[in-house]
């Protein structure tokens, strides 16, 4: 993966610092139109990386609000200064003789409508460049196939580079340089210059492997999740040619009837909130108790679907209950609960599940044969609560699903897994209750899915130190306690 990490420093000082020290990446890109005053910052004597110069206007999304004469004259000094790349617009009139070397980026941004991508491109053909850049915005997975789509189909002989913009377009920046892309504009941790834009580490950990095979997580959200960090850490282990991807989608049909006619190698995906039972529809074949998967698999004929969830969920609450005719409280009625509710029915636990829809709770109750009552006045008495909705779960660390005055049971089980020491848990715990963290069960089931997608067994104790550094970076996240009681075998 080529990248070239864009720069968006509001000092010319540290902009100049950080262009004499690029690291890395294979190009810079100097966003000007980023400075508090835009100026050609001055570049360093000898470089082994390429730079790009971007002032962008107002009109496309850019921070430059002068006149354009103003604009035009910073890049046309940027391209004596020595820049390698400067990128102009769609309506911009080329340079006036850019200097020998000096390279032009076309570039145009459709930030309010999807276009006819054919026609849009067409347009920067005809204006010329050494470089096209198109960048879309996108809002739907619908859009995301259709650009997708157009990528595979498009003539990658001229240089250039197709972006979906916001978190919905962020595969095809992943997948870009797989589908012709020349590069991939990457940020610095925390600093994304554009919606969708990954940062630079991420970049160089894919960069290290040239990927025959694909895999994923689909969900929404996704940004939060830790399997994309684990899976490729233990592809990396087992010197796999595999990537794992985070794949943000609100649409699962459009998605599988894109995976039907891609060349693109995925073989596997995990599968997180909210289609862990929309996604059913989709497979060739389902190998779970419940109708629910979270592990899908691609055959001859389809799509395989299987469920970890359960023998994971179950592990770490049988090394410290005995279930057999406890009394449980499931928060939440989503496509988790399912696997939950039936996995402590099978483990002979009387259930009871509280949600906040009393209709949604009611049809609940009805489909898997158990208790059913309000999360809000409930009390919240019995053996066991579990909570599987996503409050509580990174950014908003700071909510709980419920008052911890209210709690009257001896053990509380947060699905959440980032943080992993959740409000709730910190909380419960302070009552005298045990507490177990999700990040237990998430080991558990991302190593079966693992060995399901390569046949290999991984090293647990491996997958829980990548998550314990991982999660002892983000400050406050940790409090000091293993995420693990018993390490698994």
């Amino acid at each position: 993966m080529k990248t070239c990490l864009t720069l968006t420093e509001r000092s010319l000082e540290r902009l100049e610092r950080k262009l004499a020290h690029p690291g890395r990446c294979d190009l810079v890109e100097a966003r000007l139109d980023f400075l508090d005053s835009p100026a050609v910052p001055a570049l360093p004597e000898s470089r082994g990386t390429q730079l790009v110069a971007t002032c962008r206007p107002v009109r496309e999304g850019g921070g430059f609000a002068g006149s354009e004469r103003e604009r035009l004259a910073l890049l046309q000094e940027c391209a004596r200064a020595g820049f390698d790349w400067i990128d102009i617009e769609l309506d911009t009139q080329l340079l006036d003789s850019p200097p020998p070397g000096c390279r032009i980026i076309r570039s145009h941004h459709v930030l309010d409508t999807f276009p006819d991508l054919g026609q849009t491109f067409g347009r920067l053909r005809q204006r010329g460049g050494d470089l096209l850049k198109l960048a879309v915005a996108v809002t739907s997975t619908a859009q995301l196939v259709r650009l997708l789509s157009w990528m595979e189909e498009e003539d990658p002989s001229k240089p250039r580079i197709i972006i979906g913009m916001n978190t919905l377009g962020q595969a095809s920046r992943y997948l870009g340089e797989l589908l012709g892309n020349a590069w991939t504009y990457v940020s610095e941790t925390g600093a994304p210059a554009a919606p969708g834009q990954f940062d630079l580490e991420t970049a160089l950990r894919l960069s290290a492997v040239e990927p025959r095979r694909l895999y994923g997580v689909l969900g929404r959200p996704v940004a939060h999740s830790l399997s994309p960090l684990l899976h490729n850490a233990l592809f990396r282990k087992y010197r796999l040619d595999s990537w794992y991807l985070p794949l943000e989608l609100d649409d699962l049909g459009s998605w599988f009837d894109f995976l039907s006619r891609s060349r693109l190698p995925f073989q596997g995906f995990s599968v997180t909130l909210p289609f862990k039972t929309e996604v059913v529809p989709f497979l060739s074949s389902l190998d779970s108790p419940v109708d629910s998967s979270n592990t899908l698999i691609r055959g001859k004929h389809g799509w395989r679907g299987s469920n970890t969830d359960l023998t994971s969920f179950l592990q770490p609450l049988q090394r410290r209950l005995h279930l057999p005719g406890k009394s449980a409280l499931v928060l939440g009625n989503g496509g988790v609960a399912v696997t939950v509710v039936e996995a402590l029915k099978e483990a002979g636990v009387e259930v009871t599940v509280l949600g906040r829809d009393s209709r949604k709770v009611a049809d609940f109750v009805r489909r898997h044969g158990c208790r059913g009552g309000s999360i809000d006045t409930a009390p919240l008495k019995g053996s066991l609560l579990v909570n599987t909705t996503p409050v509580g779960q990174s950014p908003a660390v700071d909510q709980s699903p419920v008052s911890a005055d209210r709690l009257e049971v001896e053990v509380v089980y947060d699905l959440v897994y980032n943080p992993p020491w959740t409000r709730l848990l910190r909380e419960a715990s302070e009552l005298g209750c045990q507490a177990i963290s999700g990040i237990e069960m998430f080991v558990a089931q991302a190593a079966l899915q693992f060995e399901g997608w390569t046949g290999l067994r991984p090293d647990r104790d491996f997958m829980a130190d990548c998550l314990r550094s991982a999660l002892n970076s983000k400050v406050g996240l940790w409090h000091d306690r293993d995420f693990l009681e018993e390490r698994p075998s």
